[in-house]
C-alpha cells in the first residue's frame, strides 16, 4: 500500500513539473527519489519568495498616501515620507469671483496643454490661475514673498488629514508637519484653508514684487457661534497634518 502511495505522488511531481511519463521511475533508485523531492523542495520556496514578494509589493501599494505641504520646498523626512515634486503655491486672483477655489501646488517644469486645443474660445472666456504672496511677515518670511509647495508621498500610512486648531495628532497617527492655518483676507473672495508649515520659506530674489495673485493671510477665530472659550476672540489658529 506504501509503495503504491508513493508511486502516485511521485508520478504526481513528474506531471506538475513537465516531465514525460514515458520514462519509468524505479522505486528503489533513492537517488531519483532524492532528486524529485529536492526539485519539489526547491519549487516550494520559489513559491513562497513570490508570495512574499507580491505580499510586499501590495503593502506598499496600499500603504502609500499623499498630501501638500504648504510654505516648503521640499517634504518632512518623516514616517517613510518622501517628496513627489516641488512647486509653487497657485490659485484664484484674490479679487476674482470666478477661476477655482481651491489652491494648488503647480510644478516647476509644466507640460503643454493638447497642441489641437482650440485657441480660440466661445466669447473669449476662460478661467485664470495666479501665483501667491505671503501678506504677513513670520520667521523667514516676509509681506510679498513668493510662497513655495510640495506634494509629499507617505509610504507607510494609507490617509492623510489635515487638524485646524491643532499641533498634534491623535494617539496612533503619524504627525507630518504642523504650522499656521492660511486663508484668503476676510474682505476678499472666498478660498480654501491651508495649513502652513510652521518654518516657511520663500523664493529668492521675488522681494521686490507686489503681484498679489493669490494672497495668503493667517486665519484669526472669532467668538459668537464659534464658543469662547474654549477659543480666544481674534487667536491665530494652528494646525497639523497627520498620517495613519
Amino acid at each position: 500500500m506504501f509503495t503504491l502511495g508513493l508511486l502516485v505522488i511521485l508520478g504526481n511531481i513528474s506531471f506538475l513539473f513537465g516531465q514525460s511519463n514515458e520514462k519509468r521511475l524505479l522505486l528503489n533508485d533513492q537517488d531519483v527519489i532524492h532528486q524529485e523531492l529536492q526539485t519539489l523542495r526547491n519549487r516550494m520556496t520559489q513559491l513562497e519568495n513570490e508570495n512574499s514578494l507580491m505580499k510586499k509589493q501590495l503593502q506598499n501599494t496600499q500603504g502609500a498616501t499623499a498630501y501638500t505641504i504648504w510654505g516648503r520646498k521640499s517634504c518632512p523626512t518623516v514616517n517613510g515620507t518622501s517628496t513627489m515634486y516641488s512647486g509653487l503655491v497657485a490659485g484664484k486672483h484674490y479679487n476674482e469671483q470666478g477661476s477655482g477655489v481651491n489652491t494648488l501646488c503647480l510644478p516647476h517644469d509644466p507640460e503643454p496643454a493638447p497642441s489641437d486645443f482650440p485657441s480660440k474660445l466661445h466669447g473669449g472666456l476662460y478661467a485664470r490661475i495666479w501665483g501667491s504672496e505671503y501678506q504677513f511677515n513670520f520667521r523667514n518670511v516676509a509681506i510679498n514673498d513668493d510662497v513655495p509647495c510640495a506634494v509629499c508621498q507617505v509610504n507607510q500610512d494609507s490617509t492623510c488629514l489635515m487638524m485646524p486648531a491643532k499641533t498634534k495628532c491623535p494617539v496612533g497617527w503619524h504627525r507630518q508637519y504642523s504650522g499656521v492655518l492660511i486663508g484668503a483676507w476676510s474682505g476678499e473672495y472666498s478660498s480654501e484653508y491651508i495649513c502652513m508649515d510652521e518654518n516657511p520659506e520663500f523664493f529668492e530674489g521675488t522681494r521686490s514684487h507686489d503681484d498679489n495673485g493669490r494672497t495668503l493671510y493667517p486665519v484669526r477665530a472669532r467668538c459668537g457661534s464659534l464658543p469662547c472659550p474654549p477659543y480666544t476672540d481674534y487667536q491665530y489658529i494652528s494646525c497639523v497634518v497627520c498620517s495613519l
